[in-house]
C-alpha cells in the first residue's frame, strides 16, 4: 500500500467514527437516556448536562465528517469510476447531511435542547407519542440513519464499478 491509500484509509476511518459518535450517540439519547431520565429529580440537570456535552461532541463530530467527506468525494469522484448512479447518490447523501448540519447548527446556535426540554413539549397519549416520534433529535437521528444507508450504497457502486459489473 501507498502512503496515499494510507492516508485515505484514515481518512475513512476518521469519517466513520465522526458519522458512529453522532448517529451512534443520537440512538443512545432517545432510546436510553430519555427514558430513562423521564419523571426523575435530577432530570432537568443532568439532561442539561447531557446535551451540552454531546453538543460538543456534534460539533467535532461534523468538523470531521465535513472534512474527511470532501476529501473522499473528490478521491472517488476523480478516481474513474464514479458512475452516474454513483453522482447522484453521492449528491443525495451531501443534501440530507448538509440539511442535518444545518439544523445542528442554527437550531442549536439559538439553544441546544436537552432531553428534558424536548420530552416537555412532547406529552402524553397517543398525540404525545406522535409527537414525540417526530422531535427535531429524532429527524436529525432519522437522517443520519439514511445518511449511514446511502454511504454503504456509495461502497457498493464504487465497488461494483471497480469490479465492472
Amino acid at each position: 500500500m501507498s502512503i496515499a491509500d494510507w492516508f485515505l484509509l484514515l481518512v475513512r476511518w476518521l469519517h466513520l467514527l465522526g458519522a458512529v459518535a453522532w448517529v451512534g450517540g443520537s440512538i443512545f439519547i432517545l432510546a436510553v437516556l430519555r427514558p430513562t431520565l423521564q419523571g426523575s429529580s435530577q432530570e432537568a440537570a443532568f439532561s442539561r448536562t447531557t446535551g451540552r456535552e454531546f453538543r460538543n461532541l456534534v460539533d467535532v463530530a461534523v468538523s470531521v465528517l465535513l472534512v474527511t467527506g470532501v476529501i473522499l468525494s473528490v478521491s472517488r469522484l476523480t478516481s474513474g469510476h464514479a458512475t452516474v448512479a454513483y453522482g447522484f447518490v453521492l449528491g443525495l447523501k451531501i443534501i440530507l447531511a448538509l440539511g442535518m448540519f444545518s439544523h445542528v447548527w442554527f437550531r442549536g446556535r439559538r439553544q441546544t435542547p436537552t432531553v428534558n426540554q424536548e420530552s416537555a413539549t412532547v406529552g402524553s397519549g397517543p398525540m404525545g407519542n406522535l409527537r414525540g416520534a417526530f422531535t427535531a433529535n429524532s429527524l436529525v437521528l432519522a437522517l443520519g440513519i439514511i445518511v449511514l444507508l446511502l454511504a454503504d450504497l456509495l461502497g457498493v457502486l464504487f465497488e461494483n464499478a471497480i469490479g465492472g459489473t
